[in-house]
């Protein structure tokens, strides 16, 4: 009879319980305070996104000017002297052609910005807004196991309902988990990643696409009126670009490699790779807790990451074997 109140009395006050976190969930309360706890770590992954952002305009703004000269050096054909290109036979030729190699690169540089932009927006937005969206997972959540809890009283742990109400709880609170902290702890790793790597290696790749801008800004041209002064104006941009590019590619090639090293790094590895860690420590500890498994997935993915381990060195061997009798013969 004692037992029986206590598990009665129990009950009571867990549903207690879960009414309460209910009633927080759907007046905005628990938002209000997961906004509390975790304005730290919203903070310094705004402060990453926003420097990140401004990085990111201000080599716009030189390569946007260069771009701009590129195009109008694509889109113009003009007759060149026998000192510059080709002219001695008095050809028209595409002056763009000439400077294809440092011209790519431009647009290589261009689009990669232009993506990073895009990701850093994006992030930027999600996270803004992750507490409120997690709020009706959160509210599915605790309905599932109040309800789970209430049909405990008159139903038998086995009854198909209370089944289902136990798989929705769970699934629906690694949802809310998803939305509310992994994310934001994925921006945080990436941002870890990125302060103590990244950041570092692209210092001197400023000055490089500040001395592109420069170089491209195709004042002259702009400036020349009447189709005369314009041909004469962009022959002598295009004769100084070319000797620029002469002398500067090496070093613009090296800067556009650096960038995209920088924004893979930054926009798909450190992110991929910190969203994925996360989620096999939640697949390893909170699968068997939640009670969605019978226990961890660890041991399962370790097996499998051995498994492919193994697959590819047979494999490797398998080559290596056919190579070595293929000289043999």
């Amino acid at each position: 009879m004692d037992h029986n109140n206590t598990s009665w009395w129990k009950t009571s006050i867990f549903i207690v319980f879960l009414g309460a976190i209910l009633w927080l969930t759907l007046s905005g309360r628990l938002t209000e305070i997961t906004d509390a706890l975790t304005r730290s770590l919203a903070t310094y992954n705004q402060n990453y996104l926003d420097e990140s952002l401004k990085d990111t305009m201000h080599l716009m703004i030189p390569l946007g000017i260069a771009k701009a000269g590129a195009d109008i050096i694509e889109g113009s054909t003009t007759q060149m002297e026998a000192n510059l290109l080709v002219a001695s036979a008095n050809m028209n030729i595409e002056a763009g052609d000439a400077l294809q190699p440092i011209l790519e690169y431009i647009n290589v540089a261009w689009k990669l910005l232009l993506l990073s932009m895009v990701y850093l927006l994006s992030a930027k937005t999600i996270l803004m807004g992750t507490n409120a969206v997690a709020q009706p997972f959160l509210v599915i959540c605790v309905t599932a196991y109040l309800l789970d809890t209430l049909a405990g009283m008159v139903l038998h742990s086995e009854n198909p309902t209370r089944q289902v109400l136990k798989k929705v709880g769970p699934m629906f609170l690694l949802c809310a988990l998803m939305v509310m902290a992994i994310l934001p702890l994925t921006v945080y790793g990436a941002a870890y990643l990125s302060r103590h790597t990244t950041m570092v290696l692209g210092q001197d790749m400023w000055s490089s696409f500040e001395k592109m801008g420069e170089v491209f800004s195709m004042d002259e041209f702009q400036n020349a009126e009447g189709l005369t002064e314009k041909t004469t104006a962009l022959k002598n941009e295009v004769a100084r670009i070319a000797d620029y590019s002469r002398t500067a590619l090496g070093d613009i090639t090296l800067s556009v490699g650096k960038l995209a090293v920088i924004k893979i790094l930054n926009g798909i590895v450190y992110p991929l790779a910190s969203f994925l860690f996360l989620v096999w420590i939640v697949r390893g500890c909170l699968y068997p807790a939640l009670g969605l498994g019978p226990r961890g997935t660890t041991d399962d993915d370790l097996r499998r990451l051995a498994g492919w381990l193994s697959k590819a060195n047979q494999l490797q061997k398998s080559h290596v074997a056919a190579s070595g009798n293929t000289l043999i013969r």
